[in-house]
């Protein structure tokens, strides 16, 4: 941000890179096919959209939509909208952070939990399966047979008022994280060690044959990936997309928060390609022993699950099932809890530093400090994210995460062309290399078509299949079918352009403000062509640059003389002042037949070869 908060060195720039990974937890691979593809398209559609934004947000020290309010006016909408976006995605997740936080709590509960109403876990129900309302007695002959993960979920008769009180503990978090970004350098090697505290005691107390077949069923090719390739590539793409994330305002912001340094700027994307590399398939090896040894050991209660189920009933059905140690439950998902809670902070924290720095302007109150200002609108987005979050803590909380999550994949690719298109324009108007802006330039020009084609190619083969209906997933599939009503298509779409509305917005507002005139008479030509070369062009100022390595004071010069030196110059070498040798000659001030081109005949000096002026 500005002075007022430290920027980030290379190791928190790295530290805090490992949210990328937290939407492993929620998503597996489904063949060897699908890594690989995550991998190529992060290498070759990743890298060039990563190092434009965050090399811009370090060279300019400034936010996505405070860029485009500078040096592409029309285009300011685009912000608005990547905010929008940005925010949908953390009001959708939040929630899912605070169950897992619920989840922790559960882990290491005495007493044993079952669902107030068994229509409450839902997923593939197998034959003379059954779900007890009431809870059996203890060491009762002939119980109700009963899930494993019933086994696990304790305590209350409902997870609700639980599962709310977390999640506005969660918000009240979140109120200062925009100030405390600090919190993140802890949460990030807490989060890592917990993760590798599990994975240490399943491939060491878990049968690692089991373990092995799991991972083989994540990693190893198939013979159906050549029927499904395209499918399976837009899949991994789409992971990649909303994980790292691409196409948002955060690696922007990241960049301003790494300092205007030259040698952090250029490394910065390095960091967070290997960073991610690293880190993102360490959810998945964690989970390997205990979910291979479920699978082996229940083979007809429990099928391969690749997304949120995994993680949501598997899991603490795993834990449950081969009396794992609830110390390691409750490792397990703080782990989970702290990689999500992560990206929750980094992506508040974007969405407040866009906002101050659009306002901090127009503020006339010069008392309040960037840190008042940031304070008080992230009270505000926490305050209005709880109200629209808190819809999923009731019982219909999963199809509001369904509905957000399908909707927001179908409209995404006009978003990311004009998005990757603004983008572009900021660049190439920066004073860098010619080179590099013009490799790099066709480079993020053709990742950004690419990107943009594959969700368009994503959209139309759902159409085609006609499955662009918001869909059931494992955890709430009903036997009546597999979509709800029609109804909720039209809620979908709308859900989709709803963050469109910020182009309009932005358009409408960068209008008003280039062709205002300021209530001077001007005439009307010279007005429009002002106005379009604003709305178009923006400013045609040059940011300065400098490296940044060398923030300290500059080095101390010798004392000045208390007059210019041609004062001294009627002095011989070491005389004057009665020829004592303290007076100031010509050896000290070689400046006497020293003229500058632009000198003005009235200022050239006298010198004691030289008594007259050309005045």
């Amino acid at each position: 941000m500005s002075s007022e908060i430290p920027h980030w060195n290379a190791v928190q720039f790295v530290i805090i890179c490992v949210y990328t990974c937290f939407l492993s937890f929620f998503q597996s691979p489904h063949g060897g096919l699908s890594v690989v593809a995550v991998y190529i398209s992060l290498l070759v559609l990743g890298i060039p959209v990563i190092f434009v934004q965050l090399k811009l947000g370090s060279y300019l020290q400034t936010s996505m939509l405070s860029m485009f309010t500078k040096f592409f006016p029309i285009w300011k909408g685009l912000g608005y909208t990547a905010l929008i976006d940005l925010y949908i995605m953390l009001v959708t997740y939040a929630p899912l952070v605070a169950q897992l936080g619920t989840y922790a709590f559960i882990a290491i509960a005495e007493d044993d939990y079952l669902w107030s109403d068994c229509n409450k876990v839902k997923h593939f129900t197998q034959k003379n399966e059954m779900c007890s309302v009431n809870k059996p007695l203890r060491r009762s002959m002939g119980q109700t047979p009963r899930r494993p993960e019933e086994l696990f979920y304790t305590i209350f008769d409902g997870v609700s008022k639980l599962l709310t009180r977390n999640l506005r503990k969660e918000r009240r978090d979140r109120d200062r994280e925009a100030i405390v970004a600090a919190v993140l350098f802890l949460l990030g090697p807490g989060a890592v060690c917990c993760l590798l505290t599990v994975l240490g005691y399943g491939y060491h107390h878990l049968d690692n044959d089991d373990t092995v077949e799991y991972l083989k069923n994540l990693y190893v090719f198939k013979d159906s990936d050549d029927e499904h390739i395209f499918t399976i590539w837009t899949d991994s793409f789409k992971l990649l997309t909303y994980t790292f994330p691409l196409w948002t305002a955060i690696c922007c912001t990241m960049g301003k928060l790494c300092g205007r340094s030259r040698k952090l700027r250029n490394l910065t994307w390095v960091m967070m390609l290997v960073v991610f590399l690293l880190v993102s398939q360490l959810p998945n090896l964690a989970m390997a022993p205990f979910l291979g040894n479920l699978y082996k050991k229940k083979p007809d209660y429990i099928q391969y699950s690749y997304g949120l189920g995994r993680l949501m009933w598997q899991m603490p059905a795993a834990f449950t099932e081969l009396n794992v140690p609830k110390a390691y439950a409750l490792v397990f998902f703080i782990s989970a809890f702290l990689f999500s809670f992560m990206f929750l902070c980094v992506g508040t924290l974007t969405i407040v530093d866009n906002i101050v720095d659009a306002i901090k302007k127009s503020l006339s109150c010069q008392s309040c400090n960037r840190i008042t200002i940031s304070i008080f609108v992230t009270f505000i987005v926490a305050v209005s994210a709880l109200g629209i979050g808190s819809l999923q803590t009731m019982e219909v909380g999963h199809y509001v995460f369904l509905l957000i999550t399908q909707s927001m994949d179908k409209l995404r690719y006009p978003y990311i062309f004009l998005l990757g298109v603004g983008l572009l324009v900021v660049y190439v108007k920066q004073n860098f290399g010619l080179i590099e802006r013009i490799v790099m330039g066709c480079w993020f020009s053709v990742a950004c078509i690419v990107c943009s084609a594959i969700w368009q190619y994503d959209l139309y083969d759902e159409w085609d299949k006609n499955s662009n209906r918001v869909s059931y997933d494992e955890l709430s599939w009903p036997r009546s079918g597999y979509f709800p009503g029609d109804e909720w298509t039209w809620v979908s779409w709308s859900l989709a352009a709803f963050p469109y509305v910020g182009i309009l917005l932005g358009t409408i507002h960068a209008c008003f403000t280039a062709c205002h005139r300021g209530g001077s008479p001007v005439d009307e030509e010279v007005v429009d062509s002002s106005c379009c070369r604003k709305l178009c062009c923006g400013t045609s100022q040059r940011v300065r640059e400098q490296t940044g390595d060398d923030f300290g004071p500059p080095p101390l010069l010798p004392s000045e003389p208390s007059a210019p030196p041609y004062m001294y110059s009627y002095m011989e070498n070491g005389g004057g002042g009665g020829g004592g040798g303290n007076g100031r000659g010509d050896d000290h001030y070689h400046m006497d037949h020293y003229k500058l081109d632009y000198d003005p005949p009235e200022s050239e000096p006298l010198t004691h070869h030289d008594r007259s002026t050309r005045i």
